[in-house]
């Protein structure tokens, strides 16, 4: 009942304008239309209903973010200008014209490499809610178009430069934006070997670390200094963190073991590579959150330790359902 009243505080005490829910609305609407189309025209109108709705949403109302939303907006419409250019050129009967233009498109809508050069970039001078919402619900529709128009060649070469560069690039970060950001690409890499596998495996993969990076970016946007002052809370509010890790036996963990039974590829390896060398990372991170912080961008706000419970209980129990669901 506790925990109940302390979740219901947060929620209530969140500011949602008219302006925002409409956006909000319009950007689920784009990506839906572009995930459920059976034409490119309708999947490019969905991708643009959604950047409209997106736009607005980083600029909330009193708020001025004019460099990363600059940034999205040019990398986005370049994007979509190549997906749109890729469409034409399909109508021309130019196959060879369309497969370059329309993957390089999708690849710079969603953030692959070696077309990633923006994402760290755009998270970093994001607000906690856009970056989080860059890194989940932004990639699921280019993911999926992925999914449908790449070869299987062509998503085990992203997954590996995504590896490689996630896992190095995360390193020398002293920002947690920007340590989500590269952590996002050593995911992304699983996403796509995943997308090998089954469209269903995606989207449970998708779910699970959208759900564990909201709450990771959900809990510093509400901490506050006296957080510190209870290491055991400190402790708690980690463990959003090492859900996104892929520790055992946290969810993040069985996610991947159901890729790596799936997919038959050398190429996992690599994946595994780079989910180990940003196990550093994490874990500096996590001894930052106990012992004190070096981030330069982490606030701590006293109701942070109810997140951090919300994400242990997902954590604990979504296993236990996860792991009876698929081996009994």
């Amino acid at each position: 009942m506790f925990l109940t009243k302390n979740v219901l505080y947060v929620f209530l005490n969140l500011k949602v304008s008219p302006m925002g829910l409409l956006s909000f609305v319009a950007m689920v609407f784009g990506s839906l239309v572009s995930v459920f189309s059976g034409s490119w025209v309708g999947m490019w109108l969905g991708l643009e209903i959604n950047l409209l709705g997106f736009i607005v949403l980083m600029n909330p109302e009193g708020v001025v973010v004019i460099e990363p939303c600059i940034k999205y907006f040019v990398v986005q419409s370049l994007g979509s200008g190549m997906v749109l250019v890729s469409f034409l050129a399909n109508e021309a009967y130019l196959s060879n014209f369309l497969e370059v233009f329309l993957m390089l498109g999708l690849m710079l809508k969603s953030g692959l490499a070696p077309l990633h050069f923006w994402l760290p970039s755009v998270v970093n001078s994001s607000s906690w809610f856009v970056g989080g919402m860059i890194l989940t619900w932004q990639k699921l529709a280019p993911f999926v178009l992925v999914g449908w128009t790449f070869s299987s060649s062509m998503l085990i070469a992203s997954a590996v430069l995504l590896a490689l560069i996630g896992g190095v690039g995360g390193l020398n970060q002293h920002s947690v934006r920007a340590l989500m950001a590269y952590s996002s690409l050593v995911h992304s890499s699983w996403m796509l070997m995943a997308l090998l596998s089954s469209f269903s495996l995606f989207l449970l993969y998708w779910i699970i670390y959208s759900v564990s990076a909201f709450l990771m970016f959900w809990s510093c946007s509400y901490y506050n200094k006296q957080f510190l002052k209870s290491k055991m809370r400190a402790f708690v509010g980690c463990c959003s963190l090492l859900m996104l890790s892929g520790l055992p036996p946290f969810l993040g963990f069985f996610t991947k073991v159901l890729v790596f039974l799936s997919v038959n590829s050398v190429a996992l390896f690599v994946c595994v590579l780079g989910s180990v060398v940003s196990l550093k990372y994490y874990i500096s991170f996590f001894f930052s959150l106990v012992f004190g912080s070096p981030y330069s961008d982490i606030f701590y706000y006293k109701n942070s330790f109810w997140l951090g419970f919300i994400s242990l209980y997902l954590n604990v129990v979504g296993f236990v359902v996860l792991v009876l669901f698929f081996f009994t």
